[in-house]
């Protein structure tokens, strides 16, 4: 019991002093949260704001929370949140206000609500006020229309939430009410199934010694429960109403934070009814309390005593919004924005000036006109109200729908990866999930990815393998061959309680069992005792687990298999059957893990009496514990852990001692006192533990077995091909850590390995320069061989540390960035952020740019930090729980999904995201310029050659819907025809970037030149065969909007890869959109309704009735389109990017195909019975398939020989073996620059190429092909090796 004497009747007089400082722990693990969950300068500022008006409550003026239950006038004082909560954005008040504040923050918005006023003077209103508010208003309704639907969902939300209902004591009774009406102080029952209102003390359950089971998925998303025990003074109390009524219990705690894994308070129980002098505080820790969120399970009522409420509930206070996390696409197209408003500036001024050149020459012809609306006679007050006119005009170069159509684009884009089925896993009935709409095309320009080892590349699915207990090696002769495993596999039938999925290989470790082997006793009761894991009995009677850890349950199988059976537990003891016999051990304390420590321990009293502490932990902490007493034996096990490590198994160092009980006396009221400090309560503790774990006798060692996922080192090869290098961020030894690289494949057979284990900065220093002239200097041996020399980076974990330092990380990124893979080793959290953002920030010499687009992919709460912290996070939904699922960006089940992400979702999203913006541009620059070109004819007066209805049409009607199809369904490349290789037009940024939008400015700015010029001067001075004029403004205006709308959709039909009926529909639908429309607005009933808005009657009618405008249009049409076409194929025959390299040989060997299929219809039919194989009837087709798959990969089957290397994982399991049988031990390294050879994707000769290419790809490599993520047929499968429809 901790407990600490308070002297005087009052147990506030000795409670800590109200202060201002926040309680908190300094140590590794807070220093990590506070990086990560710092308070934003909002909420700072909010902080303040009450501070200075005395808005705070008591807790947050002096640092700590007191509360007292059963006494609502105390706590009202306090002014507690209440627990009504709310996620909403808006209220029906504010929607309006705040959500058009918000839109308004954006800079196009703002511009074109400028633009509308500026139409409301009619001095300078150069166009209808129309023309700039619909796309205006478009804009605004559709992004609060989606606003507003996602707030109502939260509301609806919010409101089934607040109107729960729970059990809370009332006037001595037990009373329903709703959950925004519970209070600080307030005593809940909860039932079984219950959920949790309200941050809650747990004061009794319906279970033995106050025990009771919670699930916290809806906190961390882990299913599996957990156990949380009330203190021993507050058990008795059970449901009784009258007992609780006469509780009255001060809490003295932290304030309200979002730690979810930490809680230090007190608890002072007093009876105010006997007036005693003498009260005694209690330590409050994790373990005693119930957060909201959490479900009671297996329990059939808790009572708990309400601490936080609300928004100040951890639960709330963790769903803060995440960070903001913006693509490098967004970032260039706000500078775009930025580069336009610009030009638009420019443009402007230079009509101006246009303008007051022209009205001192011309102007005095027509200064009556100008006189009839205001008195402006001076050349130069003129041109300065031509300026802000011509910005009316000339608004449409600053894009308003771009940002609302990237949106929808990306969001269409997600709606195909949540839809893959190729990313869906049918054993967990997991699809994948993008659960971010932001970030689709970076996913297409990754070029590291940081991956976590432990459940993200293998299963985290632990097996017990091997041991080392007293020097001696058990399980040794393990061996994948079913001869080697029948002959030596135990047998446990004996066992009633036996898993039977459990199998083990080594009878000799059974025997010693069997015979009472004292030190495999030893062995067997730490695995049994030192865990916190919790049992449940089924139904018929089977013993189940319930553990956080794969490993803890590992170990414990194992160790019940042998015959050592964990039973049960409650708050003192801990019962285990041995030999059929049931034993019980009191437990005196329970030494937790955590990531600073990595180890626990457990004291215990023994059925002998003895009292004991087991231990178990990683080397690094628990071997500086072990006594001398045994050295050989220390040195053995070291090496045993080696050997296991070697071969990629997971370890364990198993400790223990005896302790006399006047030391555990001593030592307890250590513990006590630290249990119960109100600051620096963890460090304290810490140095509690650190005196009793000390002076340990070694038992010996555990090998844990976890195996890699399926498609593992496929999907590792594939990402390297696609020159994304890959970091794995692991907390296993070194050892272990190397045998995982090699067997995935990170650490190729040809790499050569650099290992950094420096142990402090001097040392660091001198190695990361040694192996900067190692590497330079095999890198020239490697050129002079022609041979590309790869390099592997291992970093032991003492050694990062060192790394990170400032003095060092800039020389340790170039080091690390040079090498192909990098490994590190017993990393922790917070250096996984600190990894990710160094090589994330990373800026070379002599660049302004940073490029490094990052991706972190993990399973497990240790990886939430670098899933945060990289451009772009995944999370693996695995057996660690779903906390860095919350975390991610991006979501599904196996790691070999990443591949699909990556080359196929990312790599068509980004081509799809450039050719929309390109287009777009280029579509507003041709359409806007049109109106610059026309200004010398019109006397710079700022008139419009176009329609004003057109202009409010043309970006929503007439030119959108095909380009956002395209930005949804394009395809450069199938599947099955794209090598990883391609991936690199991402990497480098080649399709949109800043040279890209000049290009589209350059192409809308020559277009809208032909559009305006060839009409104009064509139909200047003509008339119609009817004897109709043809040069009025009206009718060019219309012949011109025709021109431009076919044009700009033509070129989106250019831009158009993959056809599919939606795209023909919208391509030329909207092309005939046009001709309906204006059909309709040029019609008499339309000028009859509204003849200053549809003043362009009969214009339509006249236009498509005269056969010069087809001709024009034709004409003008071939003259925009033919130059594009004409570049696109210069780019291709003399600076084709891989990706047009590929599709150009694709286009080739369909040619050839086709016309040796042509070829070999017109010949003789006896002619082709004579080259039929002689074979059973098959289908036609068969025959010519299977020849052509043959000689294709004979074609292009590697002849070299590949060289081995020392230390591979599985050599004798799934290894080298399986290298051996499909031929890639005998493959020799080729000699090539790493580019895909996109010539060998198809069988054609170099003649067939063009010339710029011929030279490229002679210095390529082979194709090896990408596995596909579907299935297919086997003729598919058999035949990827070539190019085939």
């Amino acid at each position: 019991m901790n407990v600490e004497t308070v002297e005087d009747g009052n147990p506030a007089a000795n409670s800590p002093a109200p202060h201002a400082e926040v309680i908190k722990v300094m140590s590794e693990g807070d220093k990590e949260y506070d990086a990560i969950h710092s308070r934003s300068t909002f909420e700072e500022i909010v902080y303040k704001v009450k501070e200075c008006f005395g808005l705070k409550s008591s807790d947050e003026a002096q640092g700590i929370r007191i509360l007292r239950s059963n006494d609502r006038a105390f706590n009202t004082e306090q002014k507690f949140s209440s627990n009504y909560i709310s996620t909403t954005k808006y209220s029906v008040y504010t929607f309006l206000i705040v959500n058009l504040a918000e839109q308004f923050m954006r800079l196009a918005n703002t511009y074109f609500l400028v633009i509308f006023i500026l139409q409301l003077i009619p001095q300078i209103a150069a166009l209808e006020w129309y023309t700039s508010l619909m796309p205006l208003l478009f804009v605004l309704c559709v992004t609060a229309t989606k606003d507003a639907l996602d707030d109502i969902a939260r509301w609806k939300s919010d409101k089934s939430i607040n109107n729960r209902t729970t059990l809370v004591l009332r006037d001595g009774k037990w009373t329903e009410d709703l959950w925004y009406k519970v209070e600080c102080g307030d005593l809940v029952k909860l039932k079984n199934n219950d959920a949790v209102p309200a941050d809650m003390l747990l004061i009794s359950t319906s279970a033995p010694n106050g025990l009771g089971f919670i699930e916290t998925a809806e906190l961390d998303g882990e299913t599996n429960l957990k156990v949380r025990q009330s203190l021993v003074e507050t058990e008795p109390f059970l449901d009784d109403v009258e007992k609780l009524s006469n509780f009255y219990g001060r809490v003295e705690c932290e304030p309200p934070n979002n730690r979810l894994d930490k809680f230090m308070g007190l608890l002072a129980i007093e009876n105010i009814e006997d007036n005693e002098q003498d009260f005694a505080k209690y330590s409050l820790d994790n373990d005693k309390i119930l957060l909201r969120g959490m479900l009671l399970k297996n329990t059939a009522w808790a009572v708990g005593l309400v601490i936080f409420t609300g928004h100040q509930t951890k639960l709330m206070m963790n769903s803060g919004k995440p960070i903001l996390k913006r693509t490098n696409v967004d970032k260039l197209l706000n500078r775009i924005v930025y580069y336009i408003l610009g030009l638009l500036l420019v443009l402007c001024v230079v009509c101006g000036i246009g303008s007051f050149i022209w009205e001192s020459i011309q102007g005095q012809y027509f200064a009556a006109r100008y006189n009839e609306y205001v008195d402006i006679d001076t050349p130069i007050l003129i041109a300065v109200l031509r300026i802000p006119s011509y910005i009316i005009v000339l608004n449409t170069l600053v894009p308003i729908s771009l940002y609302v159509s990237v949106e929808m684009i990306r969001l269409g884009q997600s709606f195909f990866i949540n839809w893959d089925i190729a990313m869906y896993h049918n054993e967990s009935d997991t699809p994948a999930k993008a659960r971010s709409t932001a970030l689709n095309e970076e996913l297409g320009q990754i070029k590291y990815v940081f991956s976590d080892k432990t459940g993200t590349l293998t299963q985290n699915v632990m097996v017990f393998l091997k041991g080392s207990i007293n020097g001696v090696v058990y399980g040794d002769n393990v061996d994948d061959s079913s001869e080697n495993l029948q002959k030596g596999e135990c047998d446990f039938s004996w066992n009633r309680w036996a898993d039977p999925k459990f199998t083990y290989s080594d009878q000799n470790l059974l025997k010693a069992v069997q015979a009472g082997d004292e030190e495999v006793d030893k062995y067997f009761k730490v695995l049994s005792l030192c865990h916190t894991v919790m049992s449940e009995y089924e139904e018929d009677g089977s013993l189940h687990f319930q553990a956080q850890s794969p490993d803890e349950e590992a170990l414990l199988t194992a160790a019940r298999n042998f015959g050592y059976v964990y039973k049960s537990r409650t708050q003192k003891t801990i019962t285990m059957e041995l030999n059929g016999e049931e034993e019980d051990y009191e437990l005196l304390a329970l030494l937790d893990f955590d990531n600073v420590r990595k180890r626990m321990s457990i004291i215990l009293r023994c059925p002998d009496g003895r009292v004991r502490l087991f231990c178990k932990g990683a080397d690094t902490t628990v071997i500086p514990l072990i006594n001398k007493k045994r050295p050989d034996l220390l040195e053995v096990t070291l090496d045993h852990m080696n050997v296991f490590a070697r071969t990629g198994l997971r370890t364990l160092i198993i400790a223990m001692k005896d302790i006399s009980d006047a030391d555990f006396i001593e030592w307890n009221k250590i513990y006590e006192t630290a249990s119960i400090a109100m600051t620096n309560r963890d460090e304290k503790v810490a140095a509690a533990y650190d005196l009793i774990e000390a002076d340990l006798d070694l038992v010996g060692s555990t090998a844990i077995e976890d195996k890699l996922q399926d498609g593992v080192p496929e999907t590792i090869a594939n990402l390297a091909r696609a020159s994304i290098k890959i970091w794995v961020l692991t907390g296993d030894k070194q050892e272990t850590a190397i045998n995982i690289g090699y067997s995935c494949k990170l650490i190729k057979q040809t790499m050569e390995v650099f290992i950094l284990e420096g142990d402090d900065n001097d040392d660091v220093r001198v190695e990361i320069k040694e192996l900067k002239y190692k590497l330079k200097d095999s890198k020239k041996l490697g050129k002079q061989k022609g041979v590309d020399a790869e390099f592997a980076l291992v970093v032991a974990g003492s050694t990062l540390r060192f790394a990170l330092e400032d003095n060092l990380k800039e020389e340790f990124t170039k080091l690390a960035m040079q090498c192909g893979a990098v490994i590190c080793c017993r990393v922790t959290p917070l250096q996984k952020a600190l990894v990710v953002r160094l090589v994330k920030n990373y800026l070379p010499a002599g660049s302004d740019d940073q490029n490094n687009i990052t991706l972190a992919i993990g399973d497990g709460a240790n990886d939430v930090s670098m899933i945060r912290e990289a451009h772009i996070g995944v999370g693996i939904s695995g057996k660690e729980g779903r906390q860095a699922v919350l975390a991610s960006d991006f979501c599904f089940a196996q790691f070999r999904f990443l591949e699909r992400l990556l080359l196929v979702h990312g790599h068509w999203s980004y081509i799809r995201m450039c050719k929309f913006l390109s287009y777009f541009f280029f579509k507003n620059f041709a359409f806007t310029l049109v109106q610059l070109f026309y200004s010398p004819f019109c006397g710079f007066s700022a008139q419009t050659i176009l329609d004003p209805i057109y202009i409010t049409l043309y970006n929503v009607v007439f030119t959108s819907m095909p380009v956002m199809l395209v930005g949804v369904l394009d395809q450069e490349l199938a599947v099955e025809n794209a090598p990883p290789e391609v991936y690199e037009v991402g990497q480098l940024n080649q399709l949109f970037n800043q040279q890209a939008f000049a290009l589209a400015g350059f192409h809308g700015f020559v277009v809208a030149a032909a559009c305006l010029f060839i009409p104009y001067q064509m139909f200047a001075e003509s008339i119609s065969y009817t004897g109709m004029d043809q040069q009025s403004m009206y009718f060019i205006g219309t012949a011109i909007a025709g021109i431009i709308t076919i044009v700009v959709n033509f070129q989106v039909a250019l831009e158009t890869t993959l056809w599919t009926v939606y795209n023909h529909i919208l391509t030329w639908g909207s092309i005939c959109m046009w001709f309906l429309l204006f059909l309709i607005f040029c019609s008499p009933f339309a000028y009859t309704f509204s003849p200053e808005t549809f003043f362009y009657f009969d214009s339509l009618y006249r236009v498509v009735e005269t056969r010069t405008w087809w001709l024009i249009m034709f004409l003008t049409l071939v003259i925009c389109i033919f130059p594009a076409i004409g570049y696109r194929l210069y780019v291709i025959l003399t600076q084709p990017t891989l990706l047009q390299e590929v599709m150009y040989n694709i286009e080739k060997d369909k040619e050839t195909r086709l016309t040796t299929l042509t070829n070999t219809l017109t010949r003789p039919l006896k002619e082709i019975a004579d080259h039929l194989p002689q074979a059973p009837f098959r289908h036609k087709g068969a025959n010519l398939m299977e020849t052509r798959n043959q000689l294709s990969k004979r074609h292009l089957r590697p002849s070299s020989a590949h060289t081995s290397t020392r230390g591979y994982a599985f050599a004798g399991t799934a290894g080298m073996g399986k290298m051996i049988q499909d031929g890639e031990a005998f493959v020799q390294k080729p000699r090539t620059d790493k580019r895909f050879n996109a010539s060998q994707i198809v069988n054609v000769d170099g003649d067939d190429l063009p010339p710029a290419v011929v030279p490229r790809l002679s210095q390529a490599g082979p194709l090896v092909r990408p596995r596909s993520g579907s299935v297919r047929g086997s003729q598919r499968k058999a035949s990827r090796v070539v190019n085939v429809d």
